[in-house]
């Protein structure tokens, strides 16, 4: 944050005031600007005459002031530069190139390659990122920031908490994204990016505290409270996996795979299915679940109850407005099982959040590494002027 207490610093200050308003509220004429931020005229002007030399805004026609001379509208050139968002996950990568407006100029997605250990991982993390630049016709000397989610906690300089996918360094990803972008470069957490994603763009947009839940490989979740993203004294806020529903639970040592995501994740329903297409599979697994095939009714009914019962717990300790589910599993099982959720959260929580499910078609993540990378580029004064 820059102490406006030179000249220098004032000017700065100024200048981000005036390209974030326009950024967040439209097109708008100084004199609006004038009144809206609560500075002076001359102070406006002369930002105002900054940022269109160094291209950050543009004038873009007249406003419809019905007296005296027409004053010329400002707008947020969002086609300065782009931001990358990448989501890593176990079985897919999915990047979007998008302008400073988070409008999306190109996407892709690749099947990740489950033989590849970490150095292949980030090679093809490279290799999308040229492949999307290329189709969106972007040079990456104009992309500003690449923000890349990955499945696991981030702490320093590493990444743990991530049984599901191969060692990944923090420190050889930068470099290999750097040598295309010489950009900014943010990893985080993927299931935080999806959070920040579902505030920015979908079922969070209502609601200032909520917990996101995305189910699939595993299970993990994020906590938005008063609208911004909490991630703990460790970055681990939200590892629901390691929950446990009572003492039965209880283990005599420490495993990286929790107790809660041992019983509900993805291996587990393996072991009942014929491992064809997973998702079909699971399709058919509920629907044998709704014919009352014995096994069905054991895996589907033992994870029914050990999520209600963490949707309770999570419930009873942030009041919460809404929990929103995601991943291939949390949506298909979840829309089987939501009315019993529903009412184990009345029988046992005093206000019960509402349960939605995301609409977002698994592309959360990507869309909150881009508002991350956007809100990150615009936070800093001194990365921008």
């Amino acid at each position: 944050m820059v102490k406006a207490s030179t000249p220098e610093a004032l000017g700065k200050s100024n200048k981000m005031l005036i390209l974030n308003y326009l950024r967040k509220n439209g097109n708008m004429s100084r004199a609006e600007l004038c009144r809206n931020l609560g500075i002076s005229f001359p102070a406006i002007s002369s930002s105002v005459k900054s940022l269109l030399e160094a291209d950050f805004i543009k004038e873009v026609g007249q406003g419809d002031n019905s007296l005296g001379r027409k004053s010329t509208l400002l707008a947020f050139n969002q086609r300065r530069g782009y931001v990358v968002g990448l989501d890593l996950g176990r079985f897919w990568i999915r990047i979007t190139v998008a302008d400073l407006l988070g409008q999306p100029i190109a996407s892709t997605k690749r099947e990740t390659d489950a033989t590849n250990d970490g150095r292949g991982m980030i090679d093809d993390v490279s290799g999308l990122i040229n492949e999307v630049l290329s189709e969106a016709q972007v040079e990456p000397v104009r992309v500003l920031c690449v923000c890349i989610g990955i499945p696991g906690v981030i702490n320093g300089d590493r990444i743990c908490l991530a049984p599901f996918l191969p060692n990944i360094s923090i420190e050889d990803l930068k470099a290999s994204v750097t040598k295309i972008c010489r950009s900014h470069v943010i990893i985080e957490n993927g299931t935080n990016l999806g959070a920040v994603g579902e505030k920015w763009r979908g079922g969070g947009q209502e609601y200032q505290n909520y917990v996101f839940m995305n189910y699939g490989v595993g299970v993990g979740a994020a906590v938005i409270i008063n609208g911004k993203l909490y991630s703990g004294t460790n970055n681990a806020a939200g590892e629901i996996g390691f929950m446990i529903s009572g003492t039965n639970g209880l283990r005599n040592k420490f495993e990286e795979i929790g107790v809660l995501e041992n019983t509900i994740a993805r291996d587990k329903i393996q072991k009942h299915i014929s491992h064809g297409n997973f998702r079909e599979e699971v399709d058919f697994l509920i629907k044998r679940y709704q014919q009352k095939e014995e096994s069905a009714l054991k895996i589907l009914d033992e994870i029914c109850l050990s999520i209600g019962v963490s949707l309770i717990n999570i419930s009873s300790i942030l009041d919460l407005e809404a929990i929103i589910i995601s991943g291939g599993l949390g949506t298909s099982i979840g829309k089987l099982f939501v009315d019993k959720w529903k009412e184990m959260l009345e029988n046992h929580v005093p206000f019960p959040p509402k349960i939605i499910f995301s609409g977002l078609d698994n592309q959360e993540g990507v869309l909150g590494a881009i508002s991350v990378g956007i809100e990150r580029l615009h936070a800093n004064v001194d990365d921008l002027f």
